[in-house]
This record gives C-alpha cells, sequence and structure tokens, in this order.
C-alpha cells in the first residue's frame, strides 16, 4: 500500500479546492506508472499551490494538489477510509456537510472537519446514493480496493471539472484536460469537430468534449463506473420539468431571495478571506449586499479599461454599458472596499498567449484576457471569490430570450452573435446552419420542440442552460485555479436551483423584462438603478482592436500552419492588411485563430 494522507484529528472546518490526478488498470501494473500520474498532478500545481499528495497500490496511483482555505495541515489527499477499503482525491465543497455529518455520526467516527471526510464517509456510507444528497460543486474519485473498481462523480452544474482518457486497459483521469497531455504516449490530436465548433459557435463550445483527441469530460450530473469490464456513465441528475409553483409572484420572490441568503452564507464560509467579483450588475451587487447582510465585507474587485468611459457599447453584441459608475454605486451603499484592476495594453499581446496557455478549451471570446487579469488580481488578497456565474443561464436573463425570432431557431441566435468564422475552404459548408441542426437535436433529444412561440423559448432556454453555462463555469474555473483562485457560485446552489426551475418563463420574463422575478427578489437589498439595469456581459478593453489585428497578423505569419488545418489563413492575413478597421466579429475571429495558434504551438497539437 502507497502513503495514504491520514484525516486529522483536530475539529476544524477546512475546505480545498484542488487538482485532481490518477491511472487505473487490472493488470497490477499501476505501480510502473507513478511517474506518469506524477507529471499529469504536477501540471495542475496551479490549482493547489498549497500542498500535494500521492497514493498508490498495483491497480491504482491516485494524486492531488491542494488550494487549502482552512486548516492546511489537515486536509492532505488522497484520504483513505479507516479500514483502507475506499481512497477518495476530491476536489470541490458541500455545502450541506455540517448536516450530514450530523446524519453520518452513527455509522463513521470522523476525525476531521472537512467535507472531504464527510464525502468519503457518505460515499461509505450510502454508495453511490450520496451524490444525491449534496449541496455544492464537486468532482471526486473513490477507488474501492476491496473491489477493484472507481466511481467518480460531478455536480449537477458541472462547476467542478473532471476529464478522463480510456485506452485499452488503462483509465486515467484529471481536472484539466491539458494535464492528460503529460500522460499520453503519442502526440495529441485536435478533436475536429471540437475545435470547428469552437471557432463557429464559440459560446457552446469546449462542452461536448475537449479540444483534445481521445478525451472526455465527465458530464454534469453524471456518474462513471471503472471496472475491470469497462467504464459506464449514467445522469444522476436528471432534470425534468417541475411542477410549476402555485405560490404567488410574491411569495415566490422571497422564496428566491431567502435561498439565495442562504447560499451567500454558505459561500462565505472559510478561515481565509472570500471576495467578491464586482460588476456593478444586478447579479454581483445582490451576492454583495447578502454578504453584507450575513455580516461579512468582502474585498470586491472590478475591472475598467483605460478610457472606457468614452467607449461606443452601443456598437457592443452583449457589453451594453459601462460597469464602472454602477460598480461604484455598488460598493458605496453596500460600504464593500472596491478594487480597479486596470489590464495594461502594452502587454496584451502577452496576455492573449497566457489566456491560450491555460485555457485547454481555447479562449472562446476576448473578454477571458480581463478575466485573466481580474483573477490574477485578486488572488494576491484573496484564495476565493464569489461570482455571479449561473444567475443569467438559471433565471432567463438573455435578452434574446424576448425575441420570437431569435428562439424560434438555433440559427438564428448564432447569427445575431456570430459572422463568418473563416474556415479554410471545403472545411464545412454552411457551418452556422451545421451547427445550429445539431443544437436543435439536442434540445430535441431532452424533450423540447421548436413548434410554437413558447416551445422555442424553452428549448433556447435548455440550450443556454446546459451549453453557455457550462462555457462560462469552465472558464471560470479554469482562469481562477490557474492563479490558486476559486471561484464560488452561489446561482449553483442546489435548493436555489430547484425554486428556479419551478417558475415559468411568463414569470421570469414578466412585462418583457429579462430575470424579472429574480429583480423582484433583489428590491429593497440592492440600489434601484442595479435593479434594474439591463444585463451588460463581462466587459473587454474597446482599445485593442489595432493590437489584435497586429498580434493576429505576427502570430499567423510565423505559426499559421496548424491553423490553416481549419482556418483560410491566406484570406486572414489580407485582412489583417487591410486597413479598414476591424468590426466586433472580425476582431473576435483575429483573436480566435491567434489563440489557436498559440494552443496548438504550445501543446505540440496536431490538427491536421
Amino acid at each position: 500500500m502507497g502513503h495514504v494522507a491520514p484525516a486529522a484529528a483536530r475539529p476544524r472546518r477546512y475546505r480545498l479546492m484542488c487538482g485532481l490526478a490518477g491511472l487505473i488498470r487490472f493488470d497490477g501494473g499501476a505501480r510502473g506508472q507513478i511517474a506518469r500520474v506524477l507529471a499529469v498532478r504536477d501540471r495542475q500545481r496551479h490549482r493547489g499551490p498549497d500542498g500535494e499528495g500521492l497514493w498508490h497500490d498495483e491497480h491504482a496511483v491516485l494524486g492531488h494538489t491542494r488550494l487549502a482555505l482552512l486548516d492546511a495541515p489537515h486536509g492532505a489527499q488522497p484520504m483513505a477510509s479507516p479500514d483502507g477499503r475506499y481512497v477518495l482525491v476530491y476536489n470541490g465543497e458541500v455545502y450541506n456537510h455540517d448536516a450530514l455529518r450530523r446524519e453520518l455520526a452513527a455509522h463513521w467516527s470522523f476525525r476531521s472537519s472537512s467535507d472531504s471526510e464527510v464525502v468519503l464517509a457518505a460515499y461509505a456510507t450510502w454508495g453511490e446514493a450520496c451524490v444525491l444528497r449534496f449541496n455544492g460543486m464537486f468532482a471526486f474519485l473513490v477507488w474501492d480496493t476491496w473491489q477493484r473498481r472507481a466511481f467518480a462523480a460531478r455536480d449537477r452544474l458541472g462547476i467542478k471539472p473532471f476529464v478522463f482518457m480510456q485506452d485499452h486497459d488503462e483509465f486515467v483521469f484529471a481536472s484539466e484536460a491539458k494535464a492528460l497531455l503529460s500522460a499520453m504516449r503519442t502526440r495529441p490530436r485536435a478533436h475536429r469537430e471540437a475545435v470547428t465548433e469552437y471557432l463557429v459557435a464559440p459560446f457552446f463550445s469546449g462542452v461536448a468534449r475537449p479540444m483534445f483527441d481521445g478525451m472526455a469530460y465527465l458530464a454534469p450530473g453524471h456518474v462513471l463506473h471503472v471496472a475491470e469490464d469497462g467504464i459506464r456513465t449514467r445522469p444522476w441528475c436528471v432534470e425534468r420539468d417541475p411542477p410549476r409553483t402555485a405560490a404567488s409572484w410574491t411569495d415566490t420572490a422571497h422564496t428566491l431571495r431567502h435561498h439565495l441568503d442562504q447560499a451567500v452564507r454558505h459561500t462565505l464560509i472559510a478561515d481565509a478571506p472570500v471576495g467578491l467579483f464586482l460588476s456593478g450588475g444586478l447579479d454581483s451587487t445582490l451576492i454583495g449586499a447578502l454578504a453584507k447582510q450575513a455580516g461579512a465585507t468582502p474585498q470586491s474587485f472590478t475591472l475598467a479599461f483605460e478610457g472606457h468611459a468614452t467607449y461606443d457599447y452601443a456598437a457592443s453584441l452583449i457589453v451594453g454599458s459601462d460597469d464602472q459608475p454602477y460598480a461604484e454605486l455598488a460598493s458605496t451603499q453596500l460600504g464593500l472596499p472596491r478594487m480597479d484592476v486596470v489590464p495594461l495594453r502594452a502587454t496584451f499581446a502577452d496576455s492573449v498567449r497566457d489566456v491560450a496557455t491555460q485555457n485547454d478549451a481555447l479562449p472562446a471570446w476576448e473578454q477571458e484576457v480581463a478575466q485573466h487579469h481580474l483573477a490574477r488580481a485578486a488572488s494576491r488578497r484573496v484564495k476565493a471569490v464569489m461570482v455571479g456565474d449561473a444567475a443569467d443561464e438559471t433565471h432567463f436573463g438573455y435578452h434574446f430570450l424576448l425575441d420570437p425570432h431569435a428562439v424560434a431557431d438555433p440559427l438564428h441566435v448564432l447569427q445575431r452573435l456570430t459572422g463568418d468564422p473563416y474556415l479554410r475552404p471545403g472545411l464545412l459548408d454552411a457551418p452556422l446552419v451545421h451547427f445550429a441542426g445539431l443544437y436543435r437535436q439536442l434540445a430535441v433529444d431532452a424533450g423540447h420542440a421548436w413548434s410554437t412561440p413558447g416551445d422555442g423559448l424553452r428549448a433556447t432556454q435548455w440550450l443556454v442552460r446546459h451549453r453557455w453555462l457550462q462555457r462560462l463555469l469552465h472558464n471560470g474555473d479554469i482562469h481562477g485555479m490557474a492563479h490558486g483562485l476559486e471561484a464560488r457560485v452561489p446561482f449553483g446552489d442546489t435548493d436555489l436551483l430547484e425554486v428556479a426551475a419551478s417558475v415559468s418563463p411568463d414569470d421570469a420574463l414578466r412585462h418583457g423584462v429579462e430575470k424579472a422575478l429574480l429583480r423582484e427578489a433583489a428590491r429593497g437589498l440592492v440600489p434601484e438603478a442595479i435593479r434594474c439595469r439591463r444585463k451588460s456581459a463581462l466587459p473587454k478593453d474597446q482599445g485593442t482592436g489595432e493590437a489584435i489585428r497586429r498580434h493576429a497578423r505576427d502570430t499567423l505569419a510565423t505559426h499559421g500552419e496548424p491553423v490553416a488545418a481549419v482556418m483560410d489563413v491566406p484570406r486572414l492575413l489580407r485582412r489583417c492588411e487591410d486597413a479598414r478597421p476591424l468590426d466586433e466579429h472580425e476582431r473576435a475571429v483575429m483573436f480566435r485563430a491567434a489563440s489557436l495558434s498559440h494552443w496548438a504551438t504550445l501543446h505540440d497539437v496536431d490538427i491536421a
């Protein structure tokens, strides 16, 4: 038996955000692969700079890196059960772990106060049904040393990542796809369909599968079994149309507010400081208000750009207004300390390269540069931040949901948000139509139809919830953890999600206002100017258009070969040399072309 990190005897709370790594094989030769698992683990050092662990027997090698928010000495993993039967590697937070601990006390003698041990005890006691009791964000794997089998699970929204590859007699897993490259025996190949989707429909890309061929994500809300006869996955969280609430509009708003209040209180639990990404929008301001109400004063962080007050927001696709005045209003009225984070234009090219290095699903939009700077600045002051992610995607927060034409077909959403992807001639005829057809069928397979405007609205909302949100959550995790910063998602709370799902589209979009019920729940908590503010996406520096053009030109001129497998590089270069200003679609294409070049070069990916 290899090294085991024992659970602590000292009763303190702690929570860990981490990187998972492991390898399972049934020929008894796992120990001979320890170096490969160490390579995978160490490539995720950024996810867990506070510690590392390794466990092994002849069939499994498990590795772990640790970002300790509390009680660092006692949170070491892999964690074994007292009888040595089960060994756990876990990444996440189970918010209701105190209640579960009390319930499990009759079956388990706890040696620590960690939620990691609660997850281990819950699996040992209830088996795979344990996931039905967890409220939180998690990805974990338990190796059963007696039965020689593994069980893995991922939370219902997919906030925490889990990626794996199966190669003949070997199962290898990690938190990040790029880490798995360390265990591959051949040069990595791009998954052509995934990369093409990235270029055509970036908002929905990087979700169904990793960009690397041969890898797979454990889907959100799914469990996975690994045994000698193969692997099996199944959903543990089957989402059906819940019964619509019969409560009044006002009562439902109060219920929503109550559950969000509880969710924010859960995400504040830590010995280390927890900050807040504050945009001055409804979602982040509401979190800040409830945190203040709970007695906390989180340090807040807001993006700012040179000359942002003069930007033409009317010309932007999704960034509707300047965050700064609203963030200032929110922090002043709530009494929250605020720090402006200003990305430097002089280092823009380096930042694009950094973001392409970090995001193994490829950076979908330019705003990820700003997200990278925000996370890096915050990580110097706090280890965790609360974010407003998942509010728009679970509470009908997008403008286009109010447009009957947009929701009549996924093609209309793609046409509104994307432009010419500059694909290589002959790669794919009618690319928007191709992917729109795939998305339409996905919604149909999930039980939706596109027959009426109401059907289309619900089907589009399903796509937003199951594709767009997953991309946002991936980005939030990958850019935060690149700097050892945990993103906490109050709107991903299980109880809150149940309430949101019970709200009809008519109520959620009442009087033609997106997120109408959530706005009602926020009444009196946040300034009225913010409560009524129209959605504005994460901003980007509008002054870097020419920098993008130059960077794309220079990158494609020197490292354009891999990109040429999927994009029309000569045409891109001609557009770079054309002095006409880039419109927003062209600018996005240039950003993605440069990112793809960096990603392929860095990971030595064969795209052909």
